[in-house]
């Protein structure tokens, strides 16, 4: 049998993959919205998106246009989350508007 390392919360680890889950659920929801939505509207059109951070119960939306969208999610590593978010979120941050902030993964120091 193999010893778990010392320090290892298997409880932390759970709450860190629920939070993972909830915000690539959220970044999936957004996407499909998005993808409706350049059907029907032009690249400058404002949408109402649901906040991509690690919250698990968040339920905080930006407004972006669908041209930011774009330019954010092109990069898989990137998230938008609501600029309140955007320090509490285990991710670094990339960018801050005044609406909306981009986090990406593996920018924070020691992650």
């Amino acid at each position: 049998m193999t010893a778990r390392p010392a320090g290892r919360d298997e409880s932390m680890v759970d709450a860190a993959y629920a939070r993972l889950g909830a915000a690539i659920a959220r970044a999936d929801e957004n996407r499909a919205l998005v993808t409706e939505a350049f059907k029907i509207t032009s690249p400058q059109t404002a949408l109402t998106l649901r906040c991509e951070c690690m919250h698990r119960l968040c339920t905080e939306v930006v407004v972006l246009t669908l041209e930011e969208y774009e330019d954010i999610t092109a990069d898989p590593a990137q998230a938008v989350v609501a600029r309140s978010h955007a320090d509490v979120d285990d991710r670094g941050v990339v960018k801050r508007t005044s609406r909306f902030s981009v986090v990406e993964e593996g920018l924070r120091e020691g992650g």
